[in-house]
């Protein structure tokens, strides 16, 4: 529905090879039927104390966020921050 909040759960399988996590600040921005969420930093994983590590899954809970009806699209990018500002997805 148009215009209501709601809230996405957004889950990063970080890959298993070597040097793929990061200490970068990751975002994303959904894309969906009605438009955009705008950059989302996704910061505080609800599985790992620190996130993005090598060969871990990371979910995040992204509240208060407009409807933006079915998704279509997810852009994921970091920040090249800290001593590691590589990053490998699955």
């Amino acid at each position: 529905m148009l215009n209501s909040a709601t809230t996405y759960k957004i889950s990063v399988k970080t890959s298993d090879v070597s040097g793929a996590g990061t200490d970068a600040n990751v975002f994303v921005v959904l894309f969906g039927e009605y438009g955009d969420s705008g950059e989302i930093r996704l910061k505080d994983s609800e599985t790992n104390k620190s996130p993005f590590e090598t060969g871990q899954t990371d979910v995040f809970s992204v509240p208060n966020q407009l409807d933006l009806g079915r998704l279509v699209k997810l852009r994921v990018w970091h920040n090249n921050k800290g001593e590691y500002g590589s990053l490998c997805l699955n």
